[in-house]
């Protein structure tokens, strides 16, 4: 799929006008060591870097190769302009760690593991009433709000204020409950942006882990590692928090407890190499963290011209948790008169890829797009803004639904009463740059 001209011509002139700050920015940032499929790859104006050999456990030919900053920004706009599709590589800041997530990789295992839990609907009588509750204008109020930003790269200024405000915005949806929380969550690779992750405490089975994710982070083609690039980032991703944030009011607004633990969580740095969520799903893993299932959202507000209103990615994830997915979807969403699709999505695609690596049954649902493109022609660029997607939260309005139907259907409702204090915890600490910080759970 090719983008339209006058994109491309738009690309081309953000490009030559941000050479020279960019090339500046650039020099701060490291180099990196990429995981890629070997196809992408040897497309790319890379395949004349040294490069070597790999493969996951599902026998994906991979290609491990160091990019500096500009090479890095060169596979990134690549995977998006040539294969229409976003994320396409780890990046690591080591070879040696690098060659660990090889070494602990369990992709086989998170795409054909049975069933993590019990994917049974029957909690109709906690799901069905907050489906109508969804806001088209929160939705939207949280869109324009986080694409105000001049970006949210997840080196600036803006990614960590951006961070911030969703880590209040979060806690404050919690209304001082003791077992809610909120933290920040710095990485190795992710420079001074943390990711942020809510948790409810599950009442009955808290060593049981229910996550729905999307990234916080933004980036602009051409840019490189500029921090003054404007990347509004509208759809990609301002659209998926804003899709959890809505789920998260709703599921909360009454009181509700999950059985399960649940954890809501804005991923640091995802347009880089899925660095947040590729961390945070490793810490998961060397914990012996039980995950029962993840759900990414990542671009939920284009769709115009198709019948369609969900499209599920098929590769990647795993069987038995899509299977129930699309049950939940003909349960609570059909009857609605909405329709879903399956496409497909390729190597490391979003931050789900990095929860099927671990070994984690997980799942992403993704915009309907339009006659042409699968997803929004105008992403990483700065015309990504809600004047572009619509104006509206329209679009986004399923994803939050089927949302809710997720959580509910795979936390479950707990029945147990619990006193809810207002003795929340949060730490204003600073992050230092760079520091890696443990994930405090449960072991399984």
């Amino acid at each position: 799929m090719k983008l339209p001209a006058f994109h491309v011509l738009h690309r081309l002139l953000a490009l030559a006008g941000g050479l020279a700050m960019t090339a500046l920015a650039q020099a701060a940032e490291p180099p990196v060591f990429a995981l890629t499929s070997a196809d992408t790859f040897l497309a790319s104006p890379l395949r004349h870097l040294p490069a070597e050999d790999a493969s996951d456990s599902l026998g994906t030919r991979l290609k491990l190769v160091e990019l500096d900053a500009t090479q890095r920004a060169w596979l990134s706009d690549f995977v998006h302009e040539e294969e229409s599709r976003c994320g396409g590589y780890f990046a690591f800041p080591s070879r040696g760690e690098a060659l660990d997530f090889l070494a602990r990789d369990r992709s086989l295992e998170g795409v054909l593991q049975p069933a993590a839990a019990s994917y049974v609907i029957d909690s109709q009588p906690t799901v069905a009433p907050w489906l109508p509750q969804v806001s088209e204008a929160n939705i939207r109020a949280t869109i324009a709000h986080l694409s105000s930003y001049q970006n949210r790269y997840y080196q600036s200024a803006y990614g960590l204020s951006a961070a911030h405000w969703i880590r209040d915005t979060w806690l404050a949806l919690g209304h001082g409950r003791r077992d809610v929380r909120v933290e920040l969550v710095g990485c190795t690779g992710c420079s001074t942006q943390p990711s942020v992750i809510l948790t409810i405490d599950g009442a009955e089975l808290p060593e049981e882990v229910v996550v729905l994710g999307g990234h916080l982070d933004s980036i602009r083609s051409g840019a490189g590692s500029n921090t003054e690039q404007f990347a509004p980032g509208a759809d990609d991703d301002a659209s998926g928090i804003a899709t959890l944030t809505e789920v998260l009011r709703i599921a909360l607004a009454d009181g509700w407890r999950p059985r399960r633990t649940v954890k809501f969580i804005g991923y640091a740095a995802e347009e880089v190499g899925l660095r947040g969520s590729a961390a945070l799903a490793g810490q998961f893993q060397s914990a012996g963290i039980n995950v029962v299932g993840v759900l990414q959202f990542d671009m939920t507000n284009y769709r115009v011209g198709v019948p369609y209103h969900l499209q599920f990615i098929t590769d990647y994830v795993n069987g038995p948790l899509l299977s129930f997915s699309y049950t939940l979807f003909d349960a609570y969403l059909a009857p609605l008169g909405l329709i879903r699709r399956s496409i497909t999505c390729n190597y490391a695609c979003s931050d789900h890829a990095s929860w099927t690596s671990k070994g984690f049954p997980a799942v992403m649902a993704s915009e309907s797009g339009d006659t042409d493109y699968e997803f929004f022609p105008y992403l990483h660029s700065a015309n990504d803004t809600l004047a572009f997607i619509g104006g509206s939260a329209n679009s986004s309005v399923p994803f939050a639904q089927f949302g809710l139907a997720f959580l509910g259907e795979l936390a479950k409702t707990s029945t147990r009463p619990q006193a809810l204090l207002n003795d929340s915890f949060e730490s204003d600490a600073a992050l230092p740059q760079g520091e890696s910080v443990r994930v405090a759970l449960p072991a399984r």
